[in-house]
C-alpha cells in the first residue's frame, strides 16, 4: 500500500511537470504553500487528475484547463439621515473553470449557436465551500470541471459543423500560447472593526440634517478583503491578496418644476490607511449638499450649440466612458445566428490602427502596475490577469495615433499576444477590461488659459457665453443604470454620448463670470469626436471607478452583480485624464412632464 501511494504521488508531479510548455512550478516552492493553503491544494490536485483521466471514450480530451478562485470577505454599511439601516458581514468562494477541447489553433471556445446561446459564457461560476475541508473543495471543483468539459465538447462539435459551412478567409488561433508564471504571494490577514465604522456613517450621514432642500440621501461603505487564486494546466500559478474600500455619499432633489437632480461623492483605495480623516470626507459631503441645494433653484437651461470645457473629474469621466471601451482588442465570437452576428461588440478601433484617433498632443498609456498617481490611490492595479498573464503597460496612442489594442488570450490577426489585459468579474469569464488609463498631455495649459480661450472661441462663433462642465453623473453610483446613458449603446459598441452632467456652469464673454444652470444633456459624444479636441490642460485627475465587465459573457453576469452590496461588484479601474477643451458640443434640455414633488415638506423639517 506504502509503495502504491508513493509511486502514485510520483506519476502526479511527474505528470504535472510534463504538461508544463514553458517554465516549471518548483515542487519545493509549490509544496510549502499547499502546506498551509488547502484551496491551492485541492485546486492543483483535481486539475492533475482531469488532465489525466478526463475524457469521454472516443472523444477528445481537454488541451487546457483553468481554475480561478475569487475568495471574499465583504463588510458593507449603509446609513441614511444620522441611522443606520443596513450592516452585513459576508464571506463567500467562487470558481471559474475554463476548459477547452481542441488545439491551439481551434478550440470549443467563443462560439455561439442557435440551439444554446448561453454555452460559450462556460455555464456561469460556482460557488464553493467555505470552509478549508480538502475533501469538500475537491467535491465541488470536481463538478465544475465535469459540468465544463461536457459543455466544452457540445460545444467544439457544433463550431467545427458551423465552420465547415463557411469560407475561411483567414485562419486565427482561438488561443495564444503564453509564457507560465508562478506568482504565490502570502496570504493577508485583515482587521476591520465594524462598530467603529457604524459610529463614523451614522456621523457622517447626518450631516444632511442640516439642508432642507434634500429629500433623499445616504452613504455606503463597501469593504472587500479578497485572494485570487488561479491556476491552469500550463503551469502558471497564482495568489494574490485584493482589497478594495469603496465609500459613496449621495444625495437627491426635486427641483419647484419637478426635475429630478442628484449628485454624489466617491472615495476608494485598496485599504482603509488610504481614507482621508473623517473631517476631510465630511467636508467633501457638506459641500454636495450645498451645490444640491444651490442647483435646486439654479435657472433651466433649454439648448446649446457651441465651445466646451470639460474640468477634473467630469474629464476623465469623459475618457472612461467614451475612450477607455474602444481599447479592447476582443475578437468577436463566431456566431451561427447572423442577426445576433452583427449585435457582437467590437471595438471601434478595432479597424483603425496606426491612424490619428486623437489630437496628437495626446498620448494615451494603459499601466496596471502602477499602484498610485502622486498622492492618490490607483484601484485599477494588479500584477496578474485573470488569465494567469502578468500585468503590463501597453502604450495605445502615441501623439495621437492609435498603436495598439489591449488584449486577453484570444489573438486577433494584428497581435497575437496577450498583453495581461484579461480581467473577469466574479460572475462572469475574462475579457478586455483597462487597468489604469493614463491620457497624457503634451504642453498642457492652466485652467485660466483654457477659460480665456473658450471665451475666444465663443466671440468666433458670436455666442455670448460658453460651458464649463465640472461633475458627470456616474450611473454606477447613483443607481440610473437604466437612464439614456445606459440606453445609448448602440449594438454594444459603446456609448454614443455621456452620462448627464451634474454641475455645468454658464462663462459670460462679456465678463468671464460662472452661473450655474442646470437641465442639459450630452446630445452626442462619439469616439470620432475626441479628435476634434482643441486644447488640454496640465491638470490630472484620478478617477477611482468600479466598471462592469466588458464582452458578452461579462455583461449578462455584470448588471445583476452590480447591483449587489456584497463581494467584489465589478472590476476596479482608475482613470488619470487632463482637462479639455471642445471647440462645438451640442447639448439638450429635458422633454416631456416632470413628477411633481412630494406633497408634504421632509418631516424633519417641518417646523
Amino acid at each position: 500500500m506504502r509503495k502504491r501511494r508513493q509511486s502514485r504521488c510520483v506519476f502526479e508531479w511527474g505528470f504535472l511537470l510534463g504538461l508544463i510548455l514553458s517554465v516549471s512550478i518548483p515542487a519545493s516552492s509549490l509544496d510549502a504553500q499547499e502546506k498551509e493553503d488547502v484551496l491551492l491544494k485541492a485546486l492543483k490536485d483535481e486539475m492533475v487528475r482531469s488532465i489525466e483521466e478526463l475524457r469521454l471514450k472516443d472523444l477528445e480530451k481537454p488541451y487546457f484547463i483553468e481554475y480561478g478562485v475569487d475568495e471574499v470577505e465583504t463588510f458593507f454599511i449603509k446609513a441614511v439621515f444620522g441611522a443606520v439601516v443596513r450592516s452585513d458581514h459576508g464571506r463567500n468562494r467562487v470558481l471559474r473553470v475554463d476548459l477547452r477541447v481542441g488545439s491551439y489553433d481551434l478550440d470549443s471556445s467563443d462560439f455561439m449557436s442557435r440551439s444554446s446561446p448561453y454555452a460559450m459564457m462556460g455555464g456561469g461560476p460556482r460557488s464553493l465551500v467555505l470552509e478549508n475541508d480538502y475533501t469538500a473543495l475537491r467535491h465541488d471543483v470536481w463538478l465544475a470541471t465535469d459540468d465544463a468539459y461536457k459543455q466544452a465538447l457540445e460545444q467544439l462539435s457544433a463550431k467545427r459543423s458551423f465552420i465547415q459551412t463557411k469560407v475561411q478567409t483567414e485562419k486565427i488561433p482561438d488561443f495564444s500560447r503564453e509564457e507560465a508564471i508562478e506568482t504565490v504571494a502570502p496570504r493577508r490577514a485583515e482587521i476591520f472593526d465594524q462598530n467603529e465604522w457604524e459610529e463614523k456613517l451614522r456621523r457622517l450621514s447626518k450631516i444632511f440634517r442640516k439642508f432642507p432642500a434634500i429629500y433623499d440621501s445616504g452613504i455606503g461603505l463597501t469593504v472587500s478583503f479578497a485572494h485570487k487564486y488561479y491556476l491552469n494546466s500550463e503551469g502558471s500559478v497564482s495568489r494574490q491578496p485584493v482589497s478594495l474600500v469603496s465609500f459613496h455619499a449621495h444625495a437627491a432633489t426635486q427641483a419647484s418644476d419637478g426635475m429630478r437632480l442628484a449628485h454624489f461623492v466617491p472615495f476608494y483605495g485598496t485599504s482603509l490607511e488610504q481614507f482621508p480623516p473623517e473631517k476631510e470626507m465630511a467636508s467633501a459631503i457638506e459641500k454636495i449638499a450645498e451645490e444640491l441645494t444651490a442647483l435646486a433653484s439654479a435657472p433651466v437651461e433649454e439648448k446649446y450649440l457651441g465651445p466646451v470645457l470639460l474640468t477634473g473629474e467630469a474629464a476623465s469621466e469623459l475618457f472612461a466612458q467614451v475612450l477607455g471601451p474602444q481599447f479592447s482588442g476582443q475578437r468577436p465570437p463566431l456566431v451561427e445566428d447572423e442577426r445576433m452576428a452583427a449585435m457582437m461588440p467590437e471595438s471601434r478601433f478595432a479597424m483603425r490602427l496606426n491612424r490619428r484617433v486623437l489630437p496628437t498632443f495626446l498620448t494615451v498609456v494603459d499601466d496596471p502596475t502602477q499602484q498610485a498617481y502622486g498622492e492618490n490611490p490607483l484601484i485599477g492595479s494588479y500584477k496578474v490577469d485573470d488569465q494567469g498573464v502578468l500585468a503590463q503597460p501597453v502604450t495605445l496612442v502615441e501623439r495621437g495615433f492609435l498603436r495598439t489594442l489591449l488584449m486577453t488570450r484570444r489573438p486577433r490577426k494584428e497581435i497575437t499576444q496577450s498583453n495581461g489585459h484579461g480581467r473577469a468579474m466574479p460572475y462572469g469569464s475574462p475579457n478586455v477590461q483597462i487597468g489604469n488609463l493614463f491620457i497624457k498631455n503634451t504642453g498642457g495649459k492652466s485652467f485660466n488659459e483654457l477659460k480665456q480661450e473658450m471665451i475666444h472661441l465663443c466671440q468666433e462663433q458670436n455666442l455670448s457665453y460658453g460651458l464649463i462642465i465640472r461633475k458627470l453623473d456616474n450611473p454606477t453610483i447613483t443607481g440610473r443604470e437604466l437612464s439614456v446613458f445606459a440606453l445609448s449603446r448602440s449594438g454594444g459598441r459603446g456609448p454614443e454620448t455621456i452620462s448627464a452632467p451634474i454641475l455645468i456652469y454658464k462663462v459670460y464673454v462679456e465678463d468671464g463670470r460662472e452661473e450655474l444652470v442646470r437641465g442639459l444633456t450630452v446630445t452626442e459624444m462619439t469616439i470620432a469626436m475626441l479628435k476634434n479636441i482643441v486644447a488640454a490642460g496640465k491638470d490630472y485627475f484620478v478617477n477611482n471607478r468600479i466598471t462592469g465587465g466588458g464582452g458578452l459573457g461579462g455583461s449578462v453576469f455584470a448588471y445583476a452583480f452590480m447591483l449587489s452590496n456584497l463581494g467584489m461588484s465589478g472590476i476596479p479601474t482608475s482613470v488619470v485624464a487632463p482637462s479639455v477643451l471642445f471647440e462645438e458640443v451640442e447639448l439638450k434640455g429635458s422633454t416631456g412632464p416632470q413628477k411633481k414633488p412630494a406633497l408634504l415638506k421632509h418631516p424633519f423639517f417641518k417646523k
